[in-house]
């Protein structure tokens, strides 16, 4: 093949990158998330279990997809993610509201879907383009490549957030419809399917931008089994180093305990902002005004990282994030909003932290390893997380029943609320054991 075919399929490659990314992250359902799961008919306790699945299969996948990937090829690890994102997508058009146990099956079925394209996905696309521009000797145009494909997946978000939760409230599709002179008027319930449905198109556009990817061929590849069994052994290494070596043992167990608190509340923001009374039209551009912190939230972040020290950060870290969590809990109406600010920074601040300690901190040769194992914790914590608020909710639910006479949406908001009050302690007993952990680990060096 002459130079100028590899060059040209590796900026075809560029090119279905950047779409791929953009309606992979198009999920226009995420403004209304929790909202969407509950008017489906399925419980707190429920969408709890099912995010802790969701992330469990994250985990389970993540380091075998990654050895896949190596040895089946990155294109069919992104076709394979296409697919999972095409059929999660179908599954949630096809279930029926209100379906009882069958309903919770077939969201446990979205789920495990949703996690093996996300562990799928993750690296496939990236290694598959760089592969290709180094093959046709432009590699060293990939930092600009990467600086296009964030800013129109920023953009491709943006514009899915403020879509998605448009579409979902009744009063600004009736008078959509009004202003073209459409003589029909939709209830909430005829639109729970919209943005499952504008998702499910965008999976299609993943599906055939991963078929138009060219693959690089890799010459001595392993086979399934010597590329899994290395992934474990360079996996139990990276593990070793982490928990003789007190920074990243440190980091590692800092990122579980302020990521899984605040994700908790970002997976449950939409029924949030209906409890404090915002209109869900706002929903995408509260989502959106959040994201775009993250044009300042860096640059404040690598300041810290000058100024100050591990500790020192992680200290006003927890700060930020148990006012923004005892914030939530007095749910006040419209004003509400204001110690979301705090979570939504922080968990950005973290991303930012972990990153730059544990790149500085990891030998080369372990570098790519031991920063997976920041997902791999992140997201196990989180499903723990998630399964102990389940259970929390059902104890406050028997409580409710027993001591009021609510019943319906109003028995769930008042059980939503009372949970949010638990999440304070829950952070603050889950810091004290971080720093017990810690020192327990390596009290001998001090």
């Amino acid at each position: 093949m002459s130079a100028p075919d590899i060059e040209k399929i590796a900026l075809k490659n560029v090119q279905s990158l950047t779409l791929f990314r953009m309606f992979f992250s198009a999920r226009f359902y995420y403004p209304v998330y929790a909202l969407l799961f509950l008017d489906y008919g399925l419980t707190l306790a429920q969408f709890g279990m099912l995010n802790a699945l969701w992330a469990l299969t994250i985990v389970l996948l993540e380091v075998p997809s990654g050895a896949l990937a190596d040895t089946l090829g990155r294109r069919n690890l992104l076709i394979a993610a296409g697919i999972c994102m095409v059929l999660e997508m179908g599954v949630l058009l096809a279930a029926p509201i209100g379906g009882g146990y069958l309903l919770f099956g077939l969201f446990a079925l979205n789920r495990i879907l949703s996690g093996a394209a996300e562990a799928a996905a993750s690296g496939a696309d990236e290694a598959l383009v760089y592969d290709s521009m180094k093959a046709a000797g432009i590699e060293s145009r990939w930092g600009h490549v990467l600086e296009r494909v964030q800013r129109d997946t920023s953009l491709a978000f943006f514009f899915a957030m403020m879509i998605g939760s448009a579409c979902y409230d009744p009063d600004m599709v009736n008078t959509l419809l009004n202003t073209f002179g459409a003589s029909i008027w939709v209830e909430q319930s005829q639109l729970i399917k919209v943005p499952i449905l504008l998702t499910f198109i965008s999976g299609l556009v993943v599906l055939v931008m991963a078929f138009r990817m060219k693959e690089t061929p890799v010459e001595n590849a392993l086979t399934i089994r010597e590329t899994l069994a290395q992934s474990w052994k360079q996996s139990r290494s990276a593990a070793r180093w982490i928990w003789m070596t007190p920074l990243p043992f440190g980091i590692i167990l800092a990122a579980m305990v302020l990521d899984s608190a605040v994700r908790q509340f970002l997976t449950l923001a939409s029924e949030y902002w209906n409890v404090i009374h915002l209109p869900i039209a706002s929903y995408g551009l509260i989502g959106s005004g959040m994201a775009l912190m993250g044009v300042f939230v860096p640059r404040l972040a690598r300041y810290m990282t000058e100024q100050g020290t591990p500790l020192k950060n992680f200290l006003l870290l927890v700060s930020a994030v148990f006012i923004g969590l005892y914030g939530l809990a007095t749910a006040i109406p419209y004003w509400g909003i204001v110690p979301a600010v705090f979570l939504y920074a922080s968990i950005q601040m973290t991303g930012f932290f972990v990153s730059r300690y544990l790149n500085e901190a990891a030998p080369s040769e372990q570098r790519a390893t031991i920063l997976s194992f920041r997902g791999l914790s992140t997201n196990f914590a989180y499903g723990i997380v998630s399964i102990m608020y389940s259970g929390l909710i059902v104890v406050l639910k028997t409580k409710h029943e027993a001591d009021s006479e609510l019943y319906g949406q109003q028995l769930q908001q008042a059980v939503f609320v009372d949970s949010l009050s638990w999440l304070p302690l829950y952070f603050l007993l889950s810091v004290a054991a971080v720093f017990l952990v810690h020192r327990l680990r390596f009290r001998r060096s001090g």
